[in-house]
């Protein structure tokens, strides 16, 4: 197939203008290819199977979406959701008519899906700094420790469509504790340091609560009317991270799925991973809730009842830019002396954009690139050959691709993430495109909130 390359910013949308010259040296082809109400009934067709919504988010085992967490972003969670509240990562316990101080010097979180009865748990190891004092506080005595404690994690469904990530504080276990204090070491009492780790797990699950590490919200873009819910986790302790498989109500291809469990680049904190399929979906449905512009006139303007008509074909990663999609439409005139369509692709660049070294985002860029394909039918057939047309009529298409880049941005900026009580600052600090999978990686830092 022979491809003619354009260094055009639109795509020919005046394709009456075969009108003005002889319809066999105009169009190739039979007569019955011009015909508007054949094409007509094409173009509802394919309308009518984009975008299209399911009743309900389905229940799969696959996700075209994921959200990823490393051992580094679940320690940033506990230690700065928790700290001001519970024992373990800092706080205050009552022990045997003493009341403790606890505070944390050094912290390390390790996943793992292998201890007893734990199959889905973080164990949060510190080193910590204790001081007993009176109920006047009176210093009584001073000391220091180690523990290495289990606690679960789960994935709690809430009202609506949002999902959380919760640390059952209240079923943890203590594994192991070792304090030392005025010249007694626990270890040396091996029978005491274990009725010790007993009794302070009890307390501290008296004292505790669930915490909510992180809450999914749903999407926001559109007329909210797509879905997307966080449904199953896993952890995998080979890569030390947590994925948050996403589904969404949209109607997607059963190909449309993740690999998932993959280790995170460097000390990436989290990941928001999406496959180009569900960047396809969701652009069908913003087509079809007319929030990218579905219909234009003779002018290349949006007019719902305009003659002319977009529809989408394929978003992939495109062969030569790192962080470029291909996105093939097909450009369709379905009123008029002559009707007919012209296939086409375009690239979309992906970016990082800097933002002065916080809340970086990716930004989404229509180009100029422009290749109008073989497979036109009706005056269609006109484009393929003739860069006149082209470069004479480029409103339809500029306005498509920038009201695309506009709704491929907002998806692929999923920020509908949030922690009761927190405010949570995200850092975009990476960014890969493969043929399967687009990989934003994430930091982010949890502060406390205003008045909080």
């Amino acid at each position: 197939m022979s491809h003619r390359r354009f260094a055009s910013t639109g795509l020919a949308y005046v394709l009456a203008m075969c009108a003005a010259c002889d319809l066999e040296s105009c169009v190739r082809g039979e007569q019955q290819e011009l015909d508007c109400s054949d094409h007509q009934s094409g173009f509802e067709a394919t309308v009518a199977r984009e975008g299209v919504l399911l009743d309900a988010i389905p229940e799969k085992a696959s996700f075209p979406m994921a959200l990823v967490i490393s051992e580094n972003g679940i320690a940033e969670l506990l230690k700065g959701i928790t700290s001001d509240t519970n024992p373990v990562a800092g706080g205050n316990l009552t022990l045997f008519g003493l009341n403790l101080q606890i505070v944390p010097k050094k912290t390390e979180v390790e996943l793992t899906s292998e201890l007893d009865k734990c199959s889905r748990c973080v164990i949060f190891a510190v080193d910590f700094a204790v001081q007993a004092v009176t109920d006047g506080g009176t210093s009584q005595l001073a000391g220091t420790g180690k523990s290495k404690i289990s606690i679960p994690l789960r994935l709690e469904q809430l009202a609506g469509d949002t999902s959380a990530l919760v640390a059952a504080y209240d079923e943890l276990t203590i594994l192991d504790l070792t304090m030392s204090a005025m010249g007694f070491i626990t270890a040396e009492y091996p029978e005491f340091e274990k009725a010790l780790e007993i009794k302070m797990t009890e307390l501290i699950r008296e004292q505790s609560e669930p915490v909510q590490l992180m809450k999914f919200e749903p999407w926001t873009i559109g007329t909210n009317s797509v879905k997307v819910a966080a449904k199953q986790f896993a952890i995998f302790p080979e890569t030390g991270v947590i994925s948050l498989g996403m589904q969404t109500n949209l109607d997607l291809p059963k190909a449309v799925a993740l690999e998932v469990g993959q280790a995170l680049e460097g000390d990436a904190m989290m990941a928001v991973q999406m496959h180009p399929g569900l960047l396809l979906g969701m652009a069908e449905r913003m087509l079809a809730e007319d929030v990218i512009p579905r219909r234009y006139d003779d002018e290349g303007n949006p007019d719902p009842d305009g003659a002319q008509g977009i529809t989408l074909t394929g978003l992939g990663k495109n062969a030569l830019g790192a962080n470029d999609l291909d996105v093939t439409f097909r450009v369709w005139r379905t009123k008029g002396d002559y009707c007919g369509y012209a296939n086409a692709v375009s690239v979309l660049r992906l970016g990082l954009e800097d933002s002065d070294g916080i809340q970086d985002r990716i930004t989404v860029t229509p180009t100029d690139e422009l290749r109008v394909l073989e497979g036109g039918q009706g005056v269609g057939e006109l484009y393929e050959d003739n860069q006149d047309l082209v470069e004479e009529n480029k409103g339809l298409v500029d306005h498509f691709k920038s009201s695309l880049a506009d709704q491929i941005g907002i998806t692929v900026n999923y920020n509908e993430l949030a922690v009761d009580g927190q405010n949570i600052v995200f850092d975009a600090t990476g960014l890969t495109v493969t043929d399967k999978k687009i990989d934003i990686l994430l930091d982010f830092l949890v502060l406390a909130a205003e008045g909080g």
